[in-house]
């Protein structure tokens, strides 16, 4: 077990994983995603993405910086499949399924800060928090799905937590308040298990 609480979220797109996330941030804790390096190689890369038909591509950095990257994701669907098949096809298939997971754990300094990962997708990411004495929660949203590619196939970092036993599940029926409230107590609880382990 570890002095500070480390807790992982996971859900769909668009369940509310980075909400929850900023609840826990407003406490104290340090909010970090295995996408984020993920993110910052797309950028350093800054490739071509192609827009509409009848217009050019735009680099990657100019719509980031226009759009934010969930803006981006929803107006230029190629972003979204950029960041699947780079991190799953590319950074985990040819780098090995770590590659995020070390990313990220090298920056942890688990005797100093509390740390909230707000995007588990895949086992070995689940096990990792785990293994380090930390909480898996699942951000169930009624109504939302798995995100789907242009053929109308889940991504596999969608579905790659489809038969993971969480430990615990949180629905965000609710207003944000209702959700924060709900995460709270859950990493309470975690707090005064790790406490008593």
């Amino acid at each position: 077990m570890t002095d500070a609480l480390l807790v992982g979220l996971a859900g769909f797109a668009r369940s509310g994983k980075d909400s929850a996330a900023q609840a826990l941030v407003e406490g104290g804790w340090r909010r970090d995603a295995f996408a984020d390096r993920l993110k910052d190689f797309l950028i350093r890369q800054n490739p071509l993405v192609p827009a509409h038909p009848d217009t050019p591509p735009y680099r990657l950095v100019n719509l980031i910086a226009a759009y934010g990257w969930e803006g981006a994701k929803e107006k230029f669907p190629e972003v979204r499949r950029l960041l699947h098949t780079t991190g799953s096809d590319a950074g985990r298939v040819t780098l090995g399924e770590d590659v995020w997971v070390n990313a990220l754990f090298n920056d942890h300094e688990p005797e100093r800060e509390a740390l909230v990962v707000s995007d588990v997708r895949f086992p070995n990411e689940a096990r990792a928090i785990q293994s380090r004495g930390g909480v898996v929660i699942w951000i169930d949203r009624p109504g939302v799905g798995p995100a789907k590619d242009q053929h109308g196939l889940p991504y596999v970092s969608e579905i790659g937590l489809r038969n993971w036993k969480f430990d615990a599940t949180l629905m965000n029926d609710g207003t944000l308040e209702d959700l924060r409230d709900r995460l709270l107590g859950v990493t309470t609880l975690a707090d005064r298990y790790n406490a008593a382990a």
